[in-house]
């Protein structure tokens, strides 16, 4: 909106030099997009991803990000020191310890300090009073409505809960990707990515995505649908009740959609680590996907999970 400068009067033009810009209060629209409550080998390898669904919500100079134990009781806050650079819709940033940092290879935007506070088995975490997920054994209140505990039985080890962006437009984070319910979050491979990596995440074809603040990614129309190549997969017969699955495009900027077992396709990103599998056959299945066309012949890997040894 553009201020009509004539007209004013001098305590006015006072009063408007002053006020904070409008942008400054837009921190509010970010979510928690990932969380990681270190590995057996790591337990304090910790980290929560925030990201932004809209431009210009890096002003985050002094907001918090709280965390609690199992039955609600806060553990600890982190305070961002300043802003982040990268504003773009879609912009992620990172809070983490240094073990995290170090096992999984980036730097982050914040400290997450001190270590040990993200319980596997129970906890939450909440971004200000606006965002809050739950896990594992959780039964306390927080500011923010988080609905039942994602991963009743508490993340798996050495896996991450990411928020789906499914709903709506299936390869941007929007408003209505939240749910206030742990049901939004999926287990999966940790893949942090600090605000110096640029969004993956593409429009969805027609107005450039349902966020309402435009999207990054490339412009124009995509007339052909990207083509999908299955690049790393479990051997057919294996006791990997957690395969990753290594996938790519052969068109850059390509997002990605994943299926398991011939449920719905939900977005993910390579590498992609299922959850814990019982034995059994099964058949993974990934296809890329740009802002106006979808791989109609998606990549599948079909391969049998076995008892663990020992057991028939």
């Amino acid at each position: 909106m553009k201020l009509r400068l004539a007209g004013l009067t001098a305590a006015a033009l006072v009063a408007a030099a002053i006020a904070a810009p409008a942008a400054s209060a837009t921190f509010h629209l970010m979510q928690i997009r990932e969380l990681y409550p270190g590995s057996g080998a790591s337990p304090a390898a910790e980290y929560v991803e925030l990201q932004m669904w809209a431009p210009d919500q890096n002003l985050v100079a002094g907001h918090v990000l709280r965390t609690y134990d199992a039955t609600g009781a806060p553990t600890g806050s982190d305070t961002f020191p300043a802003d982040v650079p990268r504003a773009a819709n879609q912009s992620t940033l990172v809070l983490a310890t240094p073990e995290a940092e170090a096992e999984l290879g980036f730097s982050a935007d914040a400290a997450l300090a001190p270590s040990g506070r993200l319980d596997p088995a129970g906890g939450a975490v909440c971004w200000e009073t606006i965002d809050c997920v739950s896990w594992g054994s959780f039964s306390g209140s927080l500011p923010s409505a988080a609905g039942a505990p994602a991963a009743p039985a508490g993340i798996p080890a050495g896996m991450a809960l990411r928020r789906t962006i499914a709903p709506g437009c299936a390869t941007l984070l929007e408003p209505g990707d939240d749910h206030d319910s742990g049901a939004d979050f999926l287990a999966v491979f940790p893949s942090p990515r600090p605000n110096s990596a640029p969004p993956s995440e593409l429009p969805c074809a027609g107005a450039g995505g349902a966020t309402g603040g435009g999207a990054t990614g490339p412009a124009g129309h995509d007339d052909e649908a990207p083509g999908t190549t299955l690049r790393a997969a479990p051997p057919k017969r294996s006791r990997d009740r957690t395969p990753t699955f290594r996938f790519g495009s052969d068109q850059a900027g390509a997002g990605f959609e994943c299926s398991l077992d011939r449920r719905p396709f939900r977005a993910c990103r390579s590498p992609f680590t299922t959850t814990r599998l019982g034995t059994g056959r099964h058949t993974f299945r990934v296809r890329a996907r740009n802002r106006d066309e979808v791989d109609e012949t998606p990549a599948a890997s079909h391969f049998r999970v076995l008892a663990p040894s020992g057991r028939r």
